[in-house]
């Protein structure tokens, strides 16, 4: 069987970037940055890193956080049932654990937020398990160096990847060698033009020996983003604005913004808020700002509708169930990307 040697386990030594959370073996700050890392590249990454374990340096704090104090210092991350799922876990974590992480792979799955790739990771970096971490990284370097021609990310190829790599750990440390094959991804085994010349596995890697690198990995068809067409009202009066936390049902949940209506493309253009208002004749209509946004799942086509007038102009029935702010408080508020942005241009 083609083996991988050890070596990998040198070259990882000589070659790896310096990222703060591989200078510890603390379970929490490991599992914070495998968490952020999980749809945020490192370099982006990094800051966030800083100011999370700065704002909550210990599992017993983060905790005890308010969710809408977590989620404003992760505000700009996107993907936010990971913060909500983080402060879930840290609770299990406190209350069956005594406040300190469990070690065995099967127990950090059943925390909240913690799948197979987070499991291995925060295992085999932290008290050294023997268990692959299979990320997307270590996908694209198994189907390559293997010739496996099966689609990534199913669960018929992770289990085909997993059995065949825990293999090659047996001669292994288990933390080096994860870490290393996530770092050969990232660095060598890129998806556009990897740099085979400077990998260490060249002389075994199945791609490499038959030019396959372009056609490898096989991947799986997505499905196209929904288009979603949005209007938002700001209301500017006197100094002060309307929020409102989305629903717990929807995308973005447990976040701010300003109140919206979603309409189809033909009537997306047309100001749908003439009837917030006693006082049409008095209210000042300003310029709309439109914005696109893109999620994975969604492409969306924003309106931002402003409006500037006196309180007693807004019919009241408008004003239930949102929050009443003031404009220089506004940021102060977990908000989505697409609502920061939004307030970018405002203020």
């Amino acid at each position: 069987m083609t083996r991988m040697k050890c070596f990998i386990e040198a070259w990882y030594c000589e070659n790896a970037r310096k990222l703060p959370w591989r200078d510890t073996l603390d379970p929490y700050k490991i599992w914070v940055s495998e968490i952020i890392l999980q749809q945020t590249r490192v370099e982006q990454g990094i800051p966030f890193y800083y100011n999370f374990i700065t704002k909550f340096p210990t599992v017993q704090s983060l905790a005890a956080a308010e969710e809408d104090e977590v989620l404003k210092v992760w505000q700009g991350l996107g993907y936010y049932s990971r913060a909500r799922n983080m402060m879930k876990a840290a609770r299990v974590i406190m209350e069956t654990y005594e406040g300190n992480f469990p070690k065995n792979i099967d127990e950090l799955k059943r925390l909240p937020g913690i799948g197979n790739y987070t499991a291995a990771a925060v295992g085999s970096f932290a008290f050294n398990a023997r268990m692959p971490a299979i990320d997307g990284n270590v996908r694209r370097v198994a189907a390559r160096f293997y010739g496996l021609h099966d689609s990534i990310g199913t669960p018929k190829s992770d289990s085909q990847i997993e059995e065949k790599l825990f293999k090659q750990m047996e001669a292994c440390e288990p933390s080096l060698f994860n870490q290393a094959m996530i770092e050969i991804g990232a660095m060598i085994c890129k998806p556009q033009n990897p740099k085979c010349d400077e990998c260490p596995l060249q002389n075994s890697c199945i791609a490499k020996l038959h030019d396959l690198q372009r056609i490898l990995p096989l991947k799986k068809e997505r499905k196209a983003p929904k288009t979603v067409f949005l209007d938002y009202i700001f209301l500017e009066c006197e100094g002060i604005t309307w929020i409102e936390k989305r629903p717990e049902n929807s995308t973005w949940k447990g976040l701010y913004e300003f109140p919206n209506i979603q309409q189809s493309q033909e009537t997306q253009r047309k100001n749908p808020f003439h009837d917030w208002f006693l006082k049409p004749d008095e209210t000042e209509i300003k310029e709309p700002l439109q914005l696109k946004h893109q999620l994975s799942h969604q492409t969306i086509f924003a309106t931002l509708w402003q409006f500037s007038c006196k309180e007693a102009n807004i019919v009241e029935e408008k004003k239930e169930g949102k929050l009443k702010v003031k404009l220089s408080e506004l940021q102060e508020f977990p908000v989505h990307k697409l609502m920061y942005r939004f307030i970018t241009e405002l203020i």
